[in-house]
């Protein structure tokens, strides 16, 4: 059962305000792009400095070049922004070359103190072998560079450009001919730039085609060691025909130069195979995404991925988990045995995943009023304005069927995450997350086989708690219960608005259309980090589809003194308003830099231009030119808040689910208040025609209950909007006679 998600058609409206408040935006010219013909100017001359602020931070950002699309940076794998320690940063990207040229040129942008830039054009134009486009070995004899990174050595400070050339199958080998190469400054960070020639990263690309053949999508780290040696690390998913990952050390890296070590198999998604010869994966493929690794300066990392197991239909790890291998030698090596069925690969228990998704769930259900919006156990009870307490738990009905669905322990460990080793050599995991919910018939909330889940488990993405979920453990080999998980960013609004009948062009489901991001300080004995991703901030409701239709995404940052145990709030920096197509000011793709300090933290990111459309008909912001940012986050304080240390009073006012429901004919409405003022609360009908007025006037601080008696009204679904200081939040309740 637990494979087979169920995908439940909305009954469910989810809360957010009309209206957003618009941080403070000042915009200073600067220079130019110089990278651009006189006919491109109009569609590429908006370079400037944004800078926002707020009690919690301070943001800049600046528009750094512009790319022919926005491919660059649509996963989470690539690297294209490195900072060298007190000397600046590098970012490292797919270019703009004019409206008919190739989307494949690689660009370099270099900054000493992120607000002025200087641009390296078209360092890709020559292969190592000599041959220059036109008459390169490429579909279009013009170069294809893919997926870049960028890496700086704080030691050597000298910037460095690694990505991977789309080449004919003779040439890169494979379907897609996948070509790593990489490419330096001789000049240390900074104004001035002498940019090498272009160097095959791929030992085996000495002859053709390449051997590993078809390296695609590099993830890219370069590690100052505290043994003294600064060392390049490149993980690549192989594209032809098989399913593994390539790891590319470096032997040495002297004045720029990466003497590369030859590819070693980093792991094997399909056929990893225990010591008996059975496959490790489900179906010995699919279900298991793409592995992920980090390296400290001691040479202590881990690598990881989310699978099920091949015998998970019968046998712990009955979860989609968090598997992991261990270096201690800066990746030398790898655990290679003990862990699950001896295959080196050691995870996160069921029984860590049912404690402490029941942890945070009671956490929540104690502390309604604190959480609002996060999934409460059934028991959960709330209070009245009259001091009265009521059960208000959770009781999910959707539109087909007649059963109630409650929250249950457990959570599915999504795909698209991101993960650092900490300078203790401590574990962090971000990923996307589902909780459970079971069907409350026939025992389905029971666990009657013994295996630790409800018997009926089903995936819920559209309710609270359905996000971005940190996942920590400082030894996870040799304490493997000293796991612990808090929400860092709510995703459920975005997880299930309309995104098809928005007027926001995108590509891919959003379970994988966002991503998170997590970096370290470098600062010795830290424990900050740094979190970072895009995120719906707006939406309109449509009455006539029952949706919201996503009109805005801005960057989200937060940050943790204590090692991730505690967040601040999400802050939104950009803030930028939605607009209307194709007049909108999305940001998108966001990567941090691979560190950060105590107190700042870079971060690239880029802006689709929906005006200049490069590949018709689009499917996706992607298919137009996007313009390249680079920002930078300040945050002194922090601002950390433990998850039991939040005011138990909302921000400006809390609208709850109406209760019961469905219902008939009476349910309650309850609402608090921050501060006094005047409420409007309206009922409306599903094509959207106000039915009445429930509640008109001023209301003191405080929690408020409306007793809605529908006696006189048709059975039906039906809306109720409540409005205050301009603000307001919409719910949903079904009358059943």
């Amino acid at each position: 059962m637990h494979r087979t998600a169920i995908i439940f058609s909305l009954f469910f409206i989810i809360s957010m305000p009309f209206d957003r408040i618009i941080g403070s935006d000042s915009t200073q010219p600067m220079e130019q792009v110089s990278n651009v013909s006189a006919t491109d100017e109009n569609v590429i001359n908006k370079r400037s400095v944004h800078r926002t602020g707020s009690r919690d931070g301070h943001w800049f950002s600046t528009l750094v070049d512009s790319s022919k699309n926005g491919y660059g940076a649509y996963l989470e794998t690539p690297n294209p922004l490195a900072y060298s320690i007190d000397n600046g940063w590098v970012a490292v990207y797919r270019q703009w070359g004019g409206f008919d040229a190739t989307a494949g040129y690689i660009g370099v942008a270099q900054s000493e103190d992120g607000e002025e830039w200087f641009t390296e054009q078209r360092i890709n134009i020559a292969y190592p072998e000599g041959v220059e486009e036109p008459n390169l070995p490429t579909a279009t004899g013009t170069p294809q560079g893919r997926y870049p990174s960028a890496a700086v050595s704080s030691e050597q400070n000298q910037a460095t450009a690694i990505w991977n050339e789309y080449t004919n199958g003779s040439n890169g080998g494979g379907t897609y001919g996948g070509r790593p190469m990489f490419a330096f400054d001789f000049y240390e960070v900074g104004e001035n730039s002498n940019i090498s020639q272009v160097y095959n990263l791929n030992n085996g690309c000495a002859t053709f085609p390449c051997d590993p053949p078809d390296l695609w999508n590099g993830n890219i780290q370069m590690v100052d060691g505290n043994d003294g040696v600064t060392r390049l690390f490149a993980a690549y998913n192989s594209w032809a025909g098989g399913t593994d990952a390539h790891m590319i050390r470096s032997l040495n890296i002297t004045s720029g130069y990466i003497t590369p070590a030859n590819p070693y198999i980093f792991t094997d998604y399909a056929n990893e195979m225990d010591d008996e010869g059975n496959c490790l994966w489900y179906e010995c493929s699919g279900y298991t995404g793409t592995a992920d690794f980090h390296v400290n300066n001691d040479g202590v990392g881990y690598m990881a991925n989310t699978s099920w197991t091949a015998n998970s239909d019968f046998e712990e790890p009955y979860l989609h988990t968090i598997f992991f291998k261990k270096t201690e030698d800066y990746g030398e090596t790898w655990t290679s045995d003990e862990g699950y069925m001896n295959s080196g690969y050691y995870y996160m228990a069921d029984s860590v995943i049912f404690r402490l998704s029941d942890s945070l769930y009671t956490l929540w259900s104690n502390n309604p009023d604190m959480y609002p919006d996060m999934p409460w156990y059934p028991w959960a009870e709330c209070t009245d304005e009259y001091g009265n307490t009521y059960t208000c738990g959770d009781t999910i009905m959707y539109d087909d069927s007649d059963n109630a669905y409650f929250f249950t322990p457990g959570w599915f460990i999504h795909y698209a995450y991101d993960m650092i080793t900490d300078q203790d050599g401590g574990f962090h995991f971000v990923a996307p997350n589902y909780p459970f919910v079971c069907l409350d018939l026939d025992g389905g909330c029971e666990d009657n086989d013994g295996d630790g889940l409800a018997d009926s488990i089903y995936w819920e993405n559209r309710m609270g708690g359905a996000g971005m979920m940190h996942f920590y453990n400082p030894d996870p080999i040799e304490s493997p219960n000293a796991w612990t998980a808090n929400l860092i960013q709510d995703f459920s609004d975005a997880y299930y608005a309309d995104w098809t009948a928005s007027d926001i062009p995108t590509l891919n489901d959003p379970i994988y259309y966002f991503y998170p991001q997590i970096s370290p300080s470098f600062e010795d004995g830290s424990e900050v980090l740094w979190y970072g991703a895009f995120n719906m901030s707006a939406g309109d409701f449509d009455a006539d589809t029952v949706f919201y239709l996503p009109s805005d995404m801005d960057l989200y940052l937060a940050k943790s003194t204590d090692m991730g145990r505690t967040w601040s709030e999400p802050e939104n920096v950009t803030n930028t308003p939605g607009g209307i197509f194709p007049d909108k000011q999305l940001e998108v793709g966001i990567h941090l830099a691979n560190v950060g300090s105590d107190t700042e933290i870079g971060v690239f990111y880029q802006m689709p231009e929906f005006t200049v459309e490069t590949y018709p008909p689009a499917g996706g912001y992607e298919d137009y030119m996007n313009r390249v940012y680079v920002g930078v986050y300040t945050n002194e304080e922090g601002g950390t808040v433990g998850l039991d240390e939040r005011e138990l009073v909302p921000d400006e006012f809390i609208l709850r689910q109406n209760y019961p429901n469905p219902f008939n004919p009476l349910t309650h409405i309850s609402y608090s208040l921050k501060t006094a003022g005047e409420v409007h609360l309206d009922l409306y009908d599903v094509r959207g025609n106000w039915v009445r007025s429930l509640v008109s006037g001023m209301k003191p601080a405080g929690g408020h209950e409306y007793v809605l008696d529908a006696s006189d009204m048709s059975s039906g679904l039906y809306f109720y909007t409540m409005s205050i200081n301009g603000s307001s939040k919409t719910r949903k309740l079904v009358l059943m006679k």
